[in-house]
C-alpha cells in the first residue's frame, strides 16, 4: 500500500510539473500552434480548424491565463513578508554538496512592530539532484560553489511573464 500511495505522489508530483511548464511556455505553444498547427489543419483538417482554434482559445481563457493571473497574485502577496531568499548550493566533497537556503522574512508580531527575521535550513544534496547549470558550472570551471537570488530570480520570471500576455 504505501508503494500505491509513493507512486500515486510521484504521478501527481510529475503532472504537476508538465502542467507548470505548459503554462510557463503557453506563449510559446500559442506562437507554434498559429505558426505550424493551425495552417496544417487548415490543408489537411479544414474542417477541424475551428475546433482546434477554439479549444485553443478556451485553454488560454480558462486556465493558463488565470493560472498565470493567479501565481502573480500569490507571489506579489507573499513578498510583502519575503524580503530575500538565497540558495547557495556549496561542494564539500565528490559526490555531496551543502544546499544552503537563507530567507529574509517580516514577521508581523503587531502592526506598529514587524521584524525582519533570518530564516536558514541546511541540507545536503546528492550530486545528481543539483541543477544542471550547477553541475555544468563545476565541470567547466570547478567553480565550488553557486549562489541563486531566488526572490530576484522570481521577480523577473513573472515580470517577463506579464509582457508575454
Amino acid at each position: 500500500m504505501l508503494l500505491y500511495a509513493d507512486a500515486l505522489r510521484a504521478a501527481i508530483g510529475l503532472v504537476g510539473v508538465a502542467i507548470a511548464a505548459v503554462i510557463a511556455l503557453w506563449h510559446k505553444i500559442v506562437d507554434w500552434a498559429k505558426d505550424s498547427l493551425f495552417p496544417w489543419i487548415e490543408r489537411n483538417l479544414p474542417s477541424m480548424l475551428s475546433v482546434a482554434q477554439k479549444a485553443f482559445e478556451w485553454v488560454d481563457e480558462n486556465v493558463a491565463v488565470p493560472i498565470r493571473r493567479a501565481a502573480k497574485k500569490a507571489w506579489e502577496e507573499l513578498r510583502k513578508y519575503l524580503l530575500k531568499t538565497v540558495i547557495r548550493l556549496e561542494r564539500r566533497n565528490a559526490s555531496q554538496w551543502e544546499r544552503r537556503i537563507t530567507s529574509f522574512v517580516v514577521e508581523v508580531l503587531t502592526p506598529q512592530t514587524p521584524v525582519v527575521k533570518k530564516v536558514e535550513t541546511v541540507e545536503e544534496v546528492d550530486w545528481d539532484d543539483l541543477p544542471s547549470d550547477v553541475r555544468s558550472a563545476w565541470m567547466k570551471s570547478s567553480q565550488q560553489s553557486h549562489d541563486l537570488d531566488v526572490t530576484a530570480s522570481r521577480d523577473q520570471h513573472l515580470e517577463t511573464l506579464e509582457m508575454t500576455n
